[in-house]
């Protein structure tokens, strides 16, 4: 069992922002209480902003002690920006091993637990424990929408856990010793080793997916949890790989998840479009 360095905490969470304050003040919230509500491990909550504009930057300071968030990082992308799509700057500079779990979520996705018993942390390490061959799982529940189709890459892990072919960054939990070093070793940490083409595309979701598949390692992706995980857009056109990047779309969807799960929720959001 991997242990944190003293003092540390068991799993760092990390919301990886750019520039929609109204919709993180809302996702954030959610993904926390459905990630960490009554849990027994121990966590922090850091908020990496990367390319955020200073008036914006200059808004969260007054919400973080609401949000419970625990560090902010603000990153320019004006220097040593990685290559590809704008998020691979972000989740590249998320990794070191003082906390064995990282959990990465970008801000435009939203959680809803649907048992209110079950402890997200727990199972998570419980799943890294029990499986000494996995460094990534993920879990999204609109995967329908991917370009790239979710596949079983064999047998299922255990009940419940699929082993599939390919992840996505909206969320990603990482056990940070199995993981990293496979990483550093296959370019993922270097600045240029992406490429975003609707002809040819190596995004960090990519890396982490190749990590994950290779080396008789596994992606688990715990379909049976009762955690619902959902991204907050829609793609461009059926089969596309890109999403609309729309914050009024955006905001529409996640009024209409609110509507479809918020009945069972101790603290309903306002949601505004």
């Amino acid at each position: 069992m991997h242990e944190s360095t003293a003092g540390d905490p068991a799993f760092r969470i990390a919301f990886l922002f750019h520039t929609n304050l109204d919709l993180l003040s809302q996702t954030l919230p959610r993904c926390l209480e459905a990630l960490t509500a009554g849990t027994q491990e121990s966590f922090e909550v850091v908020l990496h902003c990367d390319g955020t504009p200073p008036q914006t930057v200059a808004q969260i300071a007054p919400r973080l002690a609401q949000w419970g968030v625990d560090e902010v990082r603000v990153r320019r992308r004006d220097r040593f920006v990685a290559s590809g799509d704008g998020s691979n700057n972000g989740h590249r500079r998320l990794f070191d091993q003082r906390s064995p779990y990282l959990i990465v979520i970008e801000d435009d996705v939203v959680m809803y637990r649907t048992d209110p018993s079950f402890d997200a942390l727990s199972a998570c390490r419980r799943l890294f424990e029990k499986h000494p061959r996995v460094p990534a799982l993920s879990k999204v529940s609109d995967y329908h929408q991917w370009s790239w189709k979710l596949e079983d890459a064999g047998d299922e892990l255990e009940p419940g856990v699929r082993s599939v072919n390919r992840l996505s960054t909206h969320f990603i939990a990482y056990d940070l010793r199995r993981f990293t070093p496979v990483a550093d070793r296959f370019g993922g940490f270097d600045l240029d080793v992406f490429i975003d083409r609707a002809d040819l595309s190596y995004n960090w979701e990519d890396l982490v997916s190749h990590v994950g598949t290779t080396g008789d390692r596994h992606i688990a992706f715990p379909e049976g949890w009762p955690l619902e995980v959902f991204h907050c857009d829609r793609k461009v056109a059926p089969g596309s790989m890109y999403h609309t990047q729309d914050p009024r779309l955006k905001a529409q969807v996640l009024a209409e998840l609110e509507q479809r799960f918020r009945a069972g929720l101790d603290t309903p959001i306002e949601v505004t479009a």
